[in-house]
């Protein structure tokens, strides 16, 4: 009986002393939640039929770039439900550089932050930002000071004010 009154007592001190805790992301748990794909279909937009992006590149869902071997998408219109396959096919790639290259704990706002950055920069400029040498130092603030650096076009300010303050919310 003494020791399920110490176990209790135990287990409320931890939850009372650590509320804030965070989740680690363990064999991609979180990995394209909802909430990461609301995210960054929220933010890169969803187009049904093919268009040409500020580079002049063709696209078409949710940020995805027509590769040489998909002329077919060109003159496609793709269902909404053809595009949330598309999008999380494309994701894999963001959870790769997220998962490999991220060595602290993440809140799910935190992840949902860096998949849409990394969506948007690549796995090369991600894992070799500043974000990520600051987070894996332990600098959750210091990382997020840095979403900033990547606003190039200045068109990008305002998606990463929203990543920033997304990534904040749990600090």
């Amino acid at each position: 009986m003494n020791k399920k009154v110490f176990l209790v007592a135990w287990l409320c001190l931890f939850i009372f002393l650590f509320p804030k805790t965070p989740i680690i992301i363990e064999n991609k748990i979180m990995a394209i939640a909802e909430s990461t794909l609301n995210l960054i279909v929220n933010l890169e937009g969803k187009r049904n039929k093919a268009y040409k992006d500020s580079r002049g590149l063709w696209t078409i869902g949710v940020g995805h770039l027509i590769k040489p071997d998909e002329p077919h998408l060109i003159t496609a219109e793709l269902t909404d439900k053809e595009v949330h396959e598309l999008l999380r096919h494309d994701l894999s790639w963001c959870d790769e550089a997220v998962t490999s290259s991220v060595r602290v704990p993440l809140t799910q706002n935190q992840y949902d932050a860096l998949y849409s950055l990394c969506f948007n920069i690549g796995p090369n400029g991600f894992k070799s930002s500043t974000i990520v040498r600051l987070l894996n130092q332990g600098n959750y603030k210091g990382a997020a000071e840095h979403f900033m650096d990547w606003v190039h076009p200045p068109e990008l300010t305002n998606r990463r004010k929203k990543e920033k303050a997304l990534f904040l919310t749990d600090i």
